[in-house]
């Protein structure tokens, strides 16, 4: 898909109006797996807003990404329940085995190590999200059977 193509969907899904910014962000996401600068202004220019608005509230929300991820995406919840269960810890241990921090993706581009906002598993925190899959109450221990199809 090119810009060319982008602008006839954005006029059927979207009037062009701020208030569409986020499910048109939501919109590009799901097509793409993140947000490709051309498609961002493309959204702005369709909405008639400026570039950096639509570049803020891409960067404001940890769901949305600017850079293409991974085959595979993982995600640590940092809420606070999360993180006081070991959650931190959990981030620390993906990100050694992996040889990743977080917010990157390793030199094959097979995973990209994340962390998130409030995944409300709070009952069963730890919780990590494994390519859209949420588990709870995860360990150490679990980071292999976690790993295992990811690398």
């Amino acid at each position: 898909m090119n810009r060319s193509d982008l602008r006839p969907i954005l006029r059927e899904k979207f009037p062009p109006e701020r208030t569409y910014l986020l499910p048109a962000l939501h919109y590009l996401q799901e097509e793409f797996g993140h947000l490709p600068d051309w498609a961002m202004q493309t959204v702005a220019w369709h909405l008639r807003v400026p570039p950096s608005e639509v570049y803020g509230a891409a960067t404001s929300y940890s769901e949305l990404r600017i850079d293409a991820p991974g085959s595979h995406v993982v995600r640590v919840c940092n809420g606070l329940s999360c993180w006081c269960s070991g959650g931190r810890d959990l981030l620390e241990s993906l990100s050694d085995q992996l040889g990743v921090q977080p917010g990157e993706t390793d030199a094959d581009n097979r995973v990209t190590l994340e962390e998130t906002t409030c995944g409300f598993l709070c009952p069963m925190a730890p919780a990590v999200e494994v390519d859209g899959l949420w588990r709870g109450r995860v360990s150490n221990s679990d980071i292999p059977d976690l790993l295992r199809d990811l690398t």
